[in-house]
């Protein structure tokens, strides 16, 4: 197929753009926000609401996250959905990168490559977290795009922003260059990477886009980051994050490469096979006049770079993967376009190419269901359950490399290799989607996941549905209880924000007895609590397993189960909150916990 004339790229660009709104924006807010999240919501709920919980506002390195989710907190409320609406915004750009440098890099790259930035499951899970890399990564991308195709007011607009964005733009801006000085040096012999494409005029004599850039972005940074001139630490706050990025070299944040190499393989295995083959192919090509792609070699160094710099920063985090999540599609959709069919089959020849398509898709699913059914296969001490299932998977995979060696032979090389890409595309797009389905909507902020910020959240939506049930007994209105909260966390502060009787303390006198109190589950029960009854909630979790992925593997890739450990807080309620209850003393009324 023509890279350069593809006549549904239109549609098909629509197509991405909605699907990567979408699934970035549904249920948005069904999750309770995490420790990490929460955190950066506070700052933001600070400046919209200043007399809430607490008095001093805080601005962290990521001041173009809280100033604008303090916007919207003033025009829409504090909720989850707005707290996380400006990274899920940011990274359903990332389906507009192809669309603004498709004369650079082929259209029908440019449509797959739409299609997997929109739905990759990493990309998505970590855009539907607030406080994450994903406005970092979207939009200094974007504004890299919009300066390539040159619109250099828009991309001083969105670099400004960008760089308000916190470390994570420095992280992936040294990845970015690291791999294009590699590519100039050692590729291209010190030649433009980006050569002016014909279908982009010059520029037009007297005027400078560097200067209209500049000065977009410095305005920008001005406006937003004092917050329209009202709060000027915010820039001490933006000139802070290259000291929190150089400081996340020397301070570990725990997280280990293998787990963060281990989400890049699992979530990413479409890409990963395809990218590989691409790999192959130019190095194959590339001494040859007739090079596979102009910027292919461009695109590995930056992945190669960005993933090495993940991996040895001592302060990574899984979510850092997003930045050569991109580089690697690109590479994808390059490889993709040599197998994609240029028409519908409508004559004979096709037909076994899709037939063979067909058959790997099935042998595919046979594979999945295999490796299910026979997870719960007991030892019968001959040979052990999981020899079984490796002959098993063995003989399905060695099924589809013979039914793929016959079509060769009986038909054509192309019609075997056309089909078991069609195959293996199909299959891994069912995977992709499931894993996107499971990371984002089904288990979003659970560890089993692997993408979000640790520690994961837990019953938060049950605790304070019984704070409302509570407030509704015994005032008629819900949010007006006053609470003592012996227990400090974001989360926590975060769940309480509607109640402006809240208070978070270190210890109660025992002549004191508010409402409600929240204390940890392995806090000692003090006097007053002879008067309360309590109810434990599982507030944080844990990963339960000592490795890179559990140890039963085929359990947690086919069901996404695994052990976890579980932090509780306590919620006494004070024994005259409920209907016919009375204030009594009596130590068995604390015992209903």
């Amino acid at each position: 197929m023509n890279k350069n004339q593809f006549r549904y790229e239109t549609p098909l660009f629509i197509t991405a753009i909605v699907l990567a709104v979408i699934v970035r924006f549904l249920n948005l807010g069904r999750a309770p926000l995490s420790d990490a999240e929460a955190a950066w919501a506070m700052q933001a709920l600070e400046i919209a609401k200043p007399h809430g919980l607490g008095s001093q506002i805080v601005i962290g390195p990521q001041p173009a996250y809280v100033f604008l989710t303090a916007l919207m907190f003033n025009i829409f409320g504090a909720t989850n959905f707005m707290a996380r609406f400006w990274p899920a915004l940011a990274g359903s750009a990332l389906a507009l990168l192809p669309v603004l440098t498709r004369h650079r890099i082929g259209r029908l790259a440019a449509v797959i490559a739409a299609f997997g930035l929109a739905l990759d499951p990493g990309l998505v899970a970590v855009a539907r977290h607030a406080g994450s890399p994903m406005m970092a990564l979207g939009l200094g991308l974007t504004a890299l795009a919009l300066w390539a195709d040159r619109r250099p007011i828009q991309a001083g607009i969105l670099g400004g922003v960008a760089l308000l964005s916190g470390p994570g733009l420095f992280a992936g801006l040294v990845g970015l260059s690291l791999g294009a000085l590699i590519a100039r040096v050692a590729l291209t012999r010190g030649k433009p990477l980006f050569p002016r494409p014909e279908t982009i005029p010059p520029d037009e004599p007297g005027r400078s886009p560097w200067l209209k850039s500049l000065a977009a972005g410095a305005l920008t940074v001005l406006i937003l980051g004092t917050f329209f001139l009202r709060l000027p630490q915010g820039l001490a706050a933006w000139v802070d994050s290259l000291a929190v990025y150089l400081s996340g070299w020397v301070n570990p944040s725990g997280a280990s490469w293998s787990s963060t190499l281990s989400a890049l393989l699992v979530y990413q295995p479409i890409a990963l096979l395809f990218a590989c083959l691409g790999v192959i192919r130019w190095a194959l090509r590339k001494f040859k006049p007739e090079a596979t792609e102009p910027h292919f070699g461009l695109a590995l160094c930056w992945f190669l770079a960005s993933l090495i710099l993940t991996l040895v920063y001592p302060s990574r985090q899984v979510a850092d993967l997003v930045w050569p999540l991109v580089p690697l599609w690109m590479m994808a959709a390059w490889e993709l376009c040599h197998y994609l069919p240029e028409r519908l089959p409508r004559q004979l020849e096709d037909l076994p190419a899709w037939l063979h398509a067909g058959l790997i898709l099935i042998l595919a699913g046979l594979f999945y269901y295999t490796l299910v059914s026979t997870s719960g296969i007991q030892s019968s001490g001959v040979i052990s359950p999981e020899m079984t299932r490796l002959v098993l998977l063995l003989g399905i995979f060695s099924l589809g490399a013979l039914t793929s060696v016959l079509v060769a032979l009986g038909w054509s090389p192309d019609a075997s290799r056309l089909g078991a890409a069609w195959g293996i595309l199909a299959a891994g797009a069912m995977y992709l989607t499931s894993a996107l389905w499971s990371a984002a909507m089904l288990r979003p902020n659970d560890p089993v996941e692997l993408w979000g910020a640790l520690p994961g959240t837990g019953q938060v939506d049950l605790m304070t549905d019984t704070l409302d049930t509570l407030s509704n007994w015994h005032t008629g209105l819900g949010g007006h209880l006053d609470i003592a909260s012996l227990v400090d966390a974001p989360s926590l502060r975060w769940a309480l924000r509607d109640y402006p009787e809240a208070r978070f303390v270190t210890t109660l006198m025992p002549s004191e007895q508010p409402s409600t109190i929240i204390t940890t589950i392995d806090q000692d029960n003090p006097d007053w609590s002879a008067a309360y009854r309590g109810q434990d909630f599982v507030w944080w979790s844990w990963p339960g397993w000592g490795g890179a992925l559990p140890d039963d593997f085929v359990d947690w890739i086919a069901f996404h189960e695994a052990p976890l450990q579980s932090g509780k807080i306590i919620l006494w309620a004070r024994s005259d909150l409920f209907p016919g209850g009375v204030l009594t003393v009596d130590q068995n009324d604390a015992n209903l916990h």
